[in-house]
């Protein structure tokens, strides 16, 4: 019994390891990218003043990966930006992916379908 308790805790400090790097590298990959488009931003368009007389406000379809894509490859920093929000959106749903799949490895079925259920509530909010 001692034996079988010890296994389930290996499992589980690796699946917390796996976990804490995966949110940690997300957030850092995300913010690093963030960064390189404002730079980029920056460098293109810091010398310019802004028009505070004749504030319009263009809304950036950022709900729409396809567009994002097509921005990067004109290169345009808002493009870049948007990829890094859209990386650090991405981390915690990747996050109960792992779960669930760790779940289903412990063969612990009812956390399967807890996750399941959050994973499927975060998808459809996501796409809805």
């Amino acid at each position: 019994m001692k034996r079988l308790s010890e296994s389930t805790e290996n499992i589980d400090k690796g699946t917390e390891f796996i976990i804490g790097n995966l949110l940690r590298v997300g957030v850092t990959f995300a913010g690093s990218i963030m960064l390189l488009g404002a730079i980029l931003f920056l460098i293109r368009h810091g010398s310019e003043f802004p028009k505070v007389y004749n504030f319009t406000f263009d809304s950036f379809n950022i709900t729409d990966p396809n567009i994002v894509i097509k921005q990067l490859f004109e290169m345009k920093s808002i493009a870049i930006m948007q990829l890094g929000i859209l990386i650090l959106i991405a981390t915690p749903v990747l996050r109960v992916v792992v779960s669930v799949v760790a779940f289903l490895y412990e063969r612990d079925y009812m956390y399967v379908i807890f996750t399941s259920i959050v994973l499927a509530v975060l998808i459809f909010s996501l796409f809805s």
